[in-house]
């Protein structure tokens, strides 16, 4: 550790020890030493580096007084060294890093007036030091939770030093490392850990806390992401991003429940979890010879395990359906999501692109050619998925996925035969293509799976909800467990819809401000075609966003500092709760000895940036 004080008489020796010179006859006059006195020779002060040869690199052997920075001040701050006479009168003097007024030590100044504490401005002196709080400096100081050197999303702790879900962050600075989601250990951003991966069982297969729904209704946890008996519920357990981990708004921050989002591609989405389940066509409730729709299939009410029953007049080949959405030898279970795009019209709607492009389909179609060579030559280029059709046509877009088949490229699926694909009259074409007429090279694809998504959403009366739903093969929608969207059957898309509203609650047991969970079944059992368009609107279900008060005097996440003025000022907190000039911005101010970019004390430039003396 590099030595920062020196007798009256003397050049700082932290000048010299990192560059290896020697101390020669130096005078006060000499360029960047107009403080300093004239000096003596180097032996006389303390010196730097492994001294006693004991490899602890403290210098025990050398003479004069030594620095020893603990991590959490005590009394001292400098081993050997006594604290200067006026300490604590709030004047600054020479012998003093900084003075604050007082002689108490975790106020930013320390208790001997010869350090300023990590995570503090102290000027200017005689006021109380500035707690500041530079994310991506590499020094955790209140409130970050972390702080890795960097403002890199992706890599544990956020571009807001926030510790992110799948990590965990030690020390200063932090190093952050994954976390397991699912081995029964509780730790970093988890809001919780039941020992699997498995969602719609308290706990989400990334390890954030969902709603019990075991009971008629869903009791509310903290970190599920709904405010319900709350002050706030920003979707996680973590303690000093604004809202607590016993969902208490914590000083210094409003919480509000907002608009903000997971964006993908500048728009915002909606993700709902999703468990798929994958047989094999061998299976007998798979690769059937049903067809058509059919209701009344299921009971009208969910069992104790959320799941559907079959009822006295079940769908056509379904003797095994206790199996289609429960975990069994002759299935695998993948668990995903489905994103769910704006549609621009106050809902949320999965689609056909990654990005959220929609189905485009060529419609009306004009006869114009016998073959593409015709077409060329009349201009009309390029064609539709069918030359002989024509060359005019209109573009139409579809909402959905007319492709449905998520878990074609799972490691996890099924050893099973693969198909081409057809798309219908839902998605523009009355004549059912193949795949290969209109998309290039199209994979073939994995039929015969289940779908189960569940949302949970809070019932408010006087608003209004509706799900919609387009698609094949068996379809059910749940309510509160109540049956509410009967498409039973191994059928061509159809279409189905829920509203909730105050004319619909008593029909699902919707009490207001209740939490509630809306399940989907769908089972995906015959080839030729798979589609899925699933449309949620108004359902409420917004987390709280957290932002600090810049103004209040408490430093948050996202500031700063914040002195409760923020008039601006070497050292001291400006507008917008934003440092100008400080020690630790790397440029030597004019009140600076030094400046080396940041504000910890154990390297050549002290925390205070000016160099202290004792007699």
């Amino acid at each position: 550790m590099l030595s920062r004080i020196a007798p009256r008489s003397f050049v700082p020796l932290a000048l010299f020890a990192a560059s290896g010179l020697t101390l020669g006859g130096c005078t006060g006059d000499d360029a960047g030493m107009d403080r300093y006195t004239s000096s003596t020779t180097a032996t006389s002060l303390g010196t730097t580096g492994d001294g006693d040869g004991d490899g602890d690199g403290d210098g025990d052997e050398t003479t004069g007084p030594k620095l020893d920075m603990p991590s959490e001040m005590g009394s001292t701050c400098m081993e050997g060294v006594d604290a200067p006479p006026n300490c604590g009168d709030g004047i600054l003097t020479e012998d003093e890093a900084c003075d604050d007024g007082n002689q108490e030590d975790g106020d930013g100044c320390s208790a001997d007036c010869l350090c300023v504490e990590a995570g503090y401005q102290c000027q200017p002196p005689g006021e109380a030091c500035t707690p500041v709080a530079i994310c991506g400096d590499g020094v955790v100081v209140p409130p970050e939770p972390c702080d890795d050197g960097n403002v890199d999303n992706g890599d544990g702790c956020s571009e807001n030093c926030k510790e992110e879900l799948g990590f965990k962050c030690e020390d200063s600075p932090s190093i952050c490392t994954p976390t397991t989601c699912g081995d029964g250990i509780k730790e970093g951003a988890e809001g919780c850990d039941d020992g699997n991966t498995q969602p719609f069982d308290g706990c989400s297969s990334i390890c954030l806390a969902e709603p019990d729904c075991s009971e008629d209704g869903c009791t509310s946890e903290c970190g599920d992401g709904l405010v319900i008996d709350e002050e706030c519920d920003d979707g996680n357990n973590t303690d000093g991003d604004g809202c607590s981990a016993a969902c208490t708004i914590e000083d210094g921050y409003e919480c509000e429940q907002d608009d903000s989002c997971e964006q993908i591609n500048g728009e915002c989405v909606l993700r709902v979890p999703a468990v798929y389940r994958d047989f094999n066509a061998s299976h007998p409730d798979f690769a059937v010879q049903c067809d058509g729709l059919e209701t009344g299939g299921v009971a009208p009410m969910l069992n104790a395990q959320g799941k559907p029953v079959a009822s006295n007049t079940p769908v056509c080949q379904s003797a095994s359906f206790a199996e289609w959405y429960i975990d069994t030898d002759d299935n695998a279970t993948i668990v995903g999501d489905i994103v769910l795009f704006d549609n621009g019209n106050g809902g949320y709607v999965n689609r056909w692109g990654p990005n959220g492009e929609p189905w485009t389909a060529v419609e009306n179609a004009v006869w114009a050619a016998n073959t593409v060579a015709e077409c060329e030559n009349m201009g009309c280029v390029p064609c539709p998925w069918d030359a002989n059709v024509g060359c005019y046509a209109d573009e139409v877009t579809y909402d959905g996925q007319p492709f449905f088949f998520p878990i074609d490229n799972h490691p996890d699926v099924l050893p099973d035969p693969r198909y081409p694909a057809k798309v219908g009259p839902s998605y523009g074409y009355p004549n059912w293509p193949w795949e290969d007429e209109i998309v290039a090279n199209p994979d073939d694809h994995n039929f015969h799976f289940t779908t189960e998504v569940v949302y949970w959403f809070q019932y408010q009366a006087g608003q209004t909800a509706q799900l919609d739903f387009t698609g094949d093969d068996d379809v059910w929608v749940f309510v509160n467990g109540r049956l509410a969207v009967d498409l039973g059957g191994v059928h061509v898309p159809e279409n189905g819809s829920v509203t909730i509203n105050d004319a619909s609650a008593a029909t699902y047991g919707l009490e207001d401000n209740g939490v509630y969970e809306i399940v989907v079944f769908q089972a995906e059992r015959k080839q030729d075609g798979s589609s899925f368009r699933l449309t949620l609107d108004g359902f409420l279900n917004t987390p709280s966003n957290c932002l600090a008060i810049c103004g209040d005097g408490i430093v948050g996440l996202g500031e700063q500092c914040d002195d409760g003025v923020n008039d601006g000022g070497y050292g001291e907190c400006g507008p917008g709760c934003v440092l100008g000039e400080y020690c630790g911005d790397g440029i030597v101010q004019d009140q600076e000895d030094c400046d080396d970019g940041n504000y910890v004390n154990d390297d050549e430039c002290p925390n205070s940036c000016t160099f202290v003396f004792i007699e």
